[in-house]
């Protein structure tokens, strides 16, 4: 279990600091989907952000369907948040 969250973190860290490295005219630029249309760069990332929600609702989902509760990404469950 503990590679696998060194892995992952490793992996976002890398993601982070390639984003970090992108210059705003880069976004703009056109490139190949995965299906070959030519798509805005920014296009891409935020379809990067989708994907990691939606696999982050199927955990979310699994783990209470089996009595776990997830852990909270922003430290508080929305019980939480004051009024």
């Amino acid at each position: 279990m503990k590679e696998a969250i060194h892995y992952l973190q490793s992996c976002h860290g890398t993601v982070l600091t390639g984003l970090q490295q992108l210059e705003p005219e880069q976004l703009t630029m056109k490139v190949k989907n995965l299906l070959g249309y030519e798509v805005s760069a920014w296009r891409i990332i935020m379809a990067m952000t989708e994907h990691e929600i939606h696999h982050r609702g199927q955990l979310s989902a699994y783990m209470q369907a089996n009595h776990i509760e997830p852990p909270q990404i922003f430290g508080l469950k929305i019980e939480e948040v004051p009024h």
